[in-house]
């Protein structure tokens, strides 16, 4: 691929006398490509996501780089700097947002290469970052807009109603999990305090980097599915997933966060949000969901 367009806008960002050594595509979808670039002049490496028209992700760059500030600004959490963001279309065919790269590799890399302590190790820091995240507050419920909050106010059984709405393609899915919301409303009537759900972190979003002989969290990824909810909504997810919490995550997430006794009930139910609205048509995923159906004694068809 010609690396001219790419070169134009570095050369729009960090000056005319930048220089592109080489790149790598990380990601490509239909008018989507991510790219690992090395840049010359200054020397530096950076992460450029373009997304045109007609992208089938919705790139809410604008969003994320604000809530990347927000996260630096307030929290010890590492999240890389967004270096610049355009979403115009203005000098170019596409939206775009660059950021610096985080060392390190992924955590779906890097767990297999820990022994125990390590791992340990690892868990924990991830357990405290996620709690840090959660402390992040807002004054309610719901999407957030590109200036980072939330528009509409809420209580937040509204507001996952909704953002199930938006996010299961399956009809009739949708009409199931939002009757499921209202049958057991009751297990959300204490929820009140709206914070930062990150509500993507898989083992491609977290980064570990092997530094002075220890593993340490590098920076955790791709705000693009944040919104204002409930902090329960990322810690049913990690529950859900293969790997993603070990020995020493939820005795450093306590020490921030304490957990609900309700969290079991609640869990199933956003574990399921999160297998409709990804719906898979793998063997596995048709399983786990038929799982997390059964154990909510509901029929999954």
């Amino acid at each position: 691929m010609y690396p001219g367009p790419y070169l134009d806008l570095l050369r729009h960002v960090f000056g005319t006398r930048v220089g592109l050594e080489r790149y790598e595509i990380a990601n490509q979808r239909h008018d989507y490509v991510v790219l690992l670039a090395e840049l010359s002049n200054p020397a530096r490496r950076v992460v450029i996501k373009l997304a045109g028209p007609d992208a089938l992700y919705s790139c809410p760059f604008d969003r994320t780089a604000t809530l990347h500030s927000l996260v630096r600004s307030g929290t010890s959490v590492p999240i890389p700097e967004v270096i610049s963001v355009d979403t115009t279309y203005r000098l170019w065919p596409w939206r775009y947002m660059i950021k610096a790269h985080a060392p390190g590799i992924e955590w779906a890399a890097a767990l297999p290469q820990m022994d125990n302590e390590a791992r340990e190790g690892a868990y924990r820091q991830m357990g405290s970052a996620v709690a840090e995240l959660h402390t992040i507050s807002f004054d309610a419920f719901g999407e957030l807009g590109d200036d980072g909050l939330p528009h509409i106010q809420m209580p937040y059984l509204e507001a996952l109603t909704e953002r199930a709405t938006q996010r299961i393609k399956d009809a009739h899915q949708a009409n199931k999990f939002i009757k499921l919301l209202q049958d057991r409303a009751s297990l959300f009537e204490e929820i009140n305090q709206p914070s930062l759900c990150h509500d993507d972190l898989h083992k491609h979003n977290i980064i570990f980097n092997y530094e002075g002989g220890e593993w340490k969290l590098s920076a955790i990824l791709d705000f693009d599915s944040a919104y204002s909810g409930h902090h329960e909504s990322d810690l049913s997810r990690l529950d859900f997933w293969h790997g993603m919490i070990g020995p020493g995550f939820w005795e450093a997430y306590t020490e921030v966060h304490p957990i609900s006794p309700m969290y079991q009930e609640r869990r199933l139910i956003h574990q399921l949000l999160w297998c409709l609205e990804y719906a898979a048509p793998t063997p596995e995923h048709i399983e786990d969901t038929r799982r997390v159906y059964a154990q909510l004694n509901l029929n999954p068809d």
